[in-house]
């Protein structure tokens, strides 16, 4: 019996272990930020503007706004959970160029050189900042809010927020505790999450054109969430676009992924 107890002991100690761990972790595993000298200096092709946005904690967002001579709109870009705008302006300036819109993107706070204190509700009041920012030169009806991977989870809740023309989601996920289940499933995870990033909800509240992009290999993120998603969207004009054997970081190899861009962008 002691030698039970003992045991018994012991994987109530491991566990408590886990759970500790996950609490001083859960940061890192969610945002694999970089962060950027603040005298990085930016290249384009495109005209852009560096942007320094004072959030209400007087934090400082910075952004990148690509800028066309005539654009259609603009997009207002949330990128994923790794690497920093010095990375994504590259697909952004691809954007603004192929499908001739202005794009704001930004940085979440802890990457590049976005400045301030992390925290979950300061994240998405963030996201709505760089909305109003790019709503002082395009009205609601020329604004695509695109969000990809955990930009979708800023995609979603600015779109519960403000208007805008339509949201595009890629690869995007029904929510944090969702992905995080499969791999922690032993764990009590909705007690456990600081960052409770989640669209399902938000996706029932949107009534404006919603569009989603999905491969059906994606590892990270799986296919099925994709198309609950979909299921779950309370637009009355949406359309779920398969990308077959897509996988997470890839989609932009597929014709079909321009195909659906195409579509979306230039109705």
């Amino acid at each position: 019996m002691k030698y039970l107890k003992r045991i018994g002991i012991a994987l109530i100690a491991l566990y408590l272990i886990i759970i500790f761990m996950l609490l001083a972790f859960q940061e890192k595993i969610i945002f694999q930020s970089d962060t950027l000298p603040q005298d990085h200096v930016f290249t384009s092709s495109v005209p852009f503007e560096e942007l320094y946005l004072k959030a209400t904690d007087d934090a400082i967002i910075h952004g990148l706004h690509y800028k066309q001579e005539n654009p259609k709109g603009v997009l207002l870009y949330f990128h994923g959970n790794a690497r920093t705008i010095e990375y994504w302006g590259e697909w952004a300036e691809d954007l603004s160029k192929k499908y001739n819109y202005d794009v704001v993107i930004m940085d979440y706070r802890g990457y590049g050189k976005s400045l301030g204190e992390r925290s979950f509700d300061n994240m998405l009041a963030d996201a709505l900042l760089f909305y109003d920012y790019a709503k002082t030169f395009f009205s609601e009806e020329e604004i695509t809010i695109f969000g990809r991977s955990l930009g979708g989870a800023f995609a979603t809740h600015t779109a519960t927020k403000r208007n805008a023309k339509l949201l595009l989601l890629e690869s995007t996920f029904t929510s944090v505790y969702d992905v995080g289940k499969k791999r922690f499933w032993f764990l009590p995870l909705k007690w456990l999450l600081s960052y409770p990033f989640q669209n399902i909800q938000n996706i029932q509240e949107i009534k404006m054109p919603t569009y989603l992009i999905h491969g059906t290999k994606d590892a990270v993120v799986p296919y099925e969430q994709g198309k609950e998603l979909y299921k779950k969207s309370g637009s009355g004009a949406k359309k779920f676009f398969t990308i077959q054997n897509g996988e997470h970081n890839n989609l932009i190899s597929y014709p079909e992924y321009f195909k659906a861009l195409d579509e979306i962008l230039n109705p």
